[in-house]
């Protein structure tokens, strides 16, 4: 059976959401993005890319001339926040961390390709502090799969760059926990930890289930979605 990976609670308040396994093929192939969008029932038209750059741009889909604009250019970003009906949103990544967000009403509904340079550039926490400033309460967040401590080795000259209650050193090598810093991002603009779900997927450890590009070195990628109905 091929796999989507998506949060229950996004999908009880009416978004479609969800990752791919690796079993739909590489999501760089749109016939193999259409394929994941007649599955969960979504018209491919509706459904938003940009070009992913690793940074913290936010590209907000409010209006009607918003979805048009980025329907017809390749935006360099790395976010979506989306507040207008009948729109989604895709993002590619191959380890990095599919990040969600919405509020309790889902006026607002967020995804983002979160690498560690985005979490270093605290997208996430950025992501938080837009959804509150547009009035979202009881803001939730869901981490798709992507690589956890047991496989993200860094070297010297990137460990600097994360919390120290985030870094795992063991067998002389260096680990981090992309989780836990993201945690904290969250915490701090005051998400409930029981609204902050983790699911403990590694996209590099499981190779049968996700592309990996730090065990594999190749450009395949699953897809991760959001679609807001209302």
């Amino acid at each position: 059976m091929k796999n989507i990976f998506a949060d229950e609670r996004l999908l009880s308040l009416g978004v479609v959401n969800g990752t791919t396994g690796r079993d739909f093929g590489s999501m760089r192939v749109f016939e193999n993005q259409n394929a994941v969008f007649a599955k969960v029932g979504v018209n491919p038209a509706a459904m938003l890319r940009f070009h992913q750059v690793h940074g913290d741009r936010v590209v907000e889909i409010n209006t009607d001339a918003d979805f048009e604009n980025a329907k017809n250019s390749l935006l360099n970003a790395d976010a979506w926040l989306i507040t207008r009906p009948a729109t989604g949103a895709v993002i590619l990544t191959a380890d990095c961390v599919p990040f969600y967000i919405w509020d309790g009403e889902v006026k607002v509904v967020g995804l983002a390709h979160a690498g560690w340079r985005g979490v270093v550039a605290k997208l996430p926490q950025k992501m938080a502090r837009l959804v509150k400033e547009k009035g979202g309460k009881d803001i939730c967040a869901f981490l798709g799969p992507h690589i956890q401590d047991c496989c993200f080795e860094v070297k010297d000259d990137v460990v600097g760059n994360f919390l120290p209650s985030s870094v795992i050193r063991k067998d002389g090598k260096i680990f981090v926990d992309l989780r836990a810093e993201v945690r904290v991002q969250l915490l701090a603009e005051g998400l409930q930890q029981e609204n902050i779900h983790t699911p403990c997927f590694c996209t590099c450890h499981n190779k049968d289930m996700f592309f990996s590009y730090r065990r594999d070195h190749t450009k395949d990628a699953i897809m991760s979605f959001v679609y807001k109905i209302n």
